[in-house]
């Protein structure tokens, strides 16, 4: 047999009297565990101590070594050993003993029926073997957890970094359309500037220093805006925030991105309920489904001899336990056999080049982080609702 085959389970019996020791020695022949016996404590000792123990058969009075003090030993040296005590002098304190010192049980000598013995030590065994593969199992599933938590961990991780990235992804569409909106002001300053260097009338200059600094204004709420909207949401303070503030502030994004009129995005508030999360990952969301309903609307009434005129609304009010914003259009509409997979990653019903097909699916993740929801009723030639909820934060009440 080589090396690395298991070790077999040890029983140790121990009794001073040779016609018991060889009695109770051959009630085990043939079992699956190795069986060893000792007609003193010593001895019996010196071989749990080289070779370890699984289960003791122990008389308790021994000319050397008592039976308990060997259990106490066999303890000691393996914690999970199972120890069973015979003696010829039954007494409510040696059993008392016994069961301090936890044994598995208690036999008084000479037993009955000598198999009963056997049937004792096989259910000591048992004992064992169904303890040492209880703590295997939870080392198992201890390992396990941690293998989970870290892939867990990971999973968060990458998840932040694909939200990251979508809006990232995102920025350069944005910025494509509001450098238009920046390059108007920028070359208003610039033209007053010039203006301002050839005049000598004060009221004049005046006037033109004023307009400059409105300009700037302007450049600078656009500039924020797009950097508020590009922040590292976990490097953003986790707090409350009102729906209403980070509806207006997606949709003036991409009326500016888009260079559309804002009246062509009506935003509706009826309260305004604040919600616990991250402001520029909720911009992101109202970002993603505000502009989609847009270039929707734009592209299914393009035709101006139509007559039919587009429609993006945004509804923002609260439901119970919920605020509630609905992102309303009278666009081309959804399939109904396509409704339940428009959240999935990497569905897009636009051309190669024009989006990811990544921007519902994090809109999903970040509602679901933030134990939001977001569904979509649609019919196909009369328009699209997103309806987004989130659990608001109840004001503080008054009363003390």
């Amino acid at each position: 047999m080589g090396s690395d085959a298991p070790e077999k389970a040890r029983l140790i019996i121990v009794d001073d009297e040779p016609v018991i020791l060889n009695l109770l020695r051959s009630v085990f022949d043939g079992e699956a565990y190795s069986v060893l016996a000792f007609p003193d404590g010593r001895s019996a000792l010196e071989a749990m101590e080289s070779g370890g123990v699984d289960v003791l058969l122990t008389d308790k009075n021994l000319p050397d070594i008592g039976g308990l003090e060997l259990l106490r030993h066999a303890k000691r040296i393996q914690a999970d050993a199972e120890g069973i005590i015979i003696t010829g002098y039954a007494s409510l304190d040696t059993v008392l003993a016994a069961m301090q010192l936890d044994a598995f049980d208690y036999i008084v000598k000479p037993p009955k029926d000598i198999f009963d013995v056997r049937r004792k030590v096989r259910q000591a065994f048992e004992k064992v073997r169904m303890g040492r593969e209880n703590r295997r199992l939870m080392a198992e599933i201890k390992e396990r957890n941690g293998e989970l938590e870290r892939a867990l961990s990971e999973l968060r991780e990458l998840q932040s970094e694909l939200i990251q990235s979508e809006k990232l992804a995102g920025i350069g569409v944005l910025a494509a359309g509001i450098a238009h909106e920046i390059s108007s002001p920028l070359f208003g300053v610039m033209g007053l500037a010039e203006a301002i260097a050839e005049e000598s009338d004060a009221d004049l200059m005046h006037g033109y220093a004023n307009e400059i600094v409105e300009y700037a204004t302007n450049i600078k709420e656009i500039v924020v805006q797009l950097s508020g909207y590009s922040r590292d949401a976990g490097r953003e303070y986790h707090g409350e925030v009102e729906l209403q503030q980070v509806v207006d502030d997606a949709v003036r994004l991409v009326v500016l991105s888009l260079a559309i009129p804002l009246s062509t995005v009506r935003v509706v508030c009826e309260g305004s309920p604040r919600v616990a999360a991250r402001g520029s990952e909720l911009q992101q969301v109202f970002v993603n489904l505000v502009k989609n309903a847009v270039e929707a609307v734009l592209e299914h009434h393009a035709d101006p001899e139509s007559g039919a005129q587009g429609l993006v609304e945004v509804r923002v009010d609260v439901v119970g336990r919920y605020a509630r914003a609905r992102v309303i259009d009278n666009g081309p509409g959804i399939p109904a056999e396509q409704q339940s997979t428009i959240f999935d990653p990497f569905y897009t019903t636009k051309p190669p080049g024009r989006g990811t097909g990544l921007g519902l699916n994090i809109v999903y993740r970040i509602l679901t982080k933030y134990r939001g929801t977001v569904q979509v009723e649609s019919t196909l030639d009369e328009g699209t609702t997103f309806e987004v909820r989130l659990p608001k934060i109840e004001p503080l009440s008054d009363e003390s």
